[in-house]
């Protein structure tokens, strides 16, 4: 059994639910569904904005946009990147009942600039060298057909999946971390995230494909809910985290209210 080395950590306490935290996120994102909406596409659309500086640079500069294009890619993914940190910073305040106004979104920014910048480098970093060493893999057994290659191209493949895993509770974590004495470090949000996929992995991996199946779900025209994709996985992985944060005794676990508005025993 890993220790996670929270603040304030006591022994495990049992299981976590995901069903239980898979149950209060979608919930909760219904119960705050003007924010979800409204926080969703405030970033996707000034995520567009930046992305649609590309098409501009593809008609006007010709040869430079491969450079120019991949400057404006990271750009982007810079813009929905500092959203969500805002969004999960509302959302934080939300699940751990601090109960947060509109303007605490670009409170968060603020307050988590520095730490997100640097977490944003370091994932685009290591992204970065996975999927190259991937196409570098695949490239040489291509050439080769040497089953080694072939089973490096799995093995980077699969840290790529462990990897995204991880990133799901880096924002989460990141908001929580504002209340906890080792601070916002890059080390301590990378630490965490690894300990607690370690310590859960049928959690973490459950909580892995309900997010896969709630993105393929929202990227489908015809159902039109691709405006609820960030705010809602914020409240999902949040729970997710709270959840987890229950088992290991850092916060206590809130009795859950039945229909007639009485908590259950």
């Amino acid at each position: 059994m890993y220790n996670i080395c929270m603040d304030n950590t006591e022994s495990a306490l049992g299981r976590a639910s995901l069903l239980k935290a898979v149950r209060k996120g979608f919930r909760e994102a219904y119960d705050h569904l003007g924010y979800v909406v409204f926080a969703s596409l405030a970033v996707s659309i000034l995520t567009a904005i930046i992305f649609s500086l590309v098409a501009l640079a593809a008609r006007f500069m010709g040869g430079a946009m491969n450079v120019i294009g991949l400057i404006l890619v990271i750009i982007a993914a810079l813009v929905a990147y500092l959203g969500a940190v805002g969004v999960y910073y509302y959302v934080n305040k939300v699940v751990f009942r601090e109960y947060p106004v509109m303007v605490d979104t670009m409170v968060g920014i603020r307050l988590l600039l520095k730490p997100a910048l640097a977490l944003f480098g370091v994932d685009l970093l290591i992204m970065a060298v996975l999927a190259a060493d991937v196409a570098f893999f695949l490239t040489m057994f291509g050439r080769s057909h040497n089953l080694v290659f072939a089973g490096l191209v799995v093995l980077m493949g699969y840290a790529g999946v462990v990897w995204l895993m991880l990133l799901m509770y880096q924002l989460p974590l990141l908001a929580a971390q504002l209340s906890m004495e080792s601070g916002t470090g890059v080390g301590v949000i990378l630490r965490k995230s690894f300990l607690l996929t370690a310590d859960n992995p049928g959690f973490t991996v459950g909580l892995f494909l309900v997010i896969i199946a709630f993105a393929v779900l929202c990227a489908i025209p015809v159902i039109g809910i691709a405006a609820l994709f960030l705010g809602a996985s914020a409240f999902l992985t949040t729970h997710a985290l709270r959840e987890l944060f229950v088992r290991y005794g850092i916060v206590e676990e809130e009795p859950e209210v039945v229909e007639d508005g009485w908590p259950k025993k």
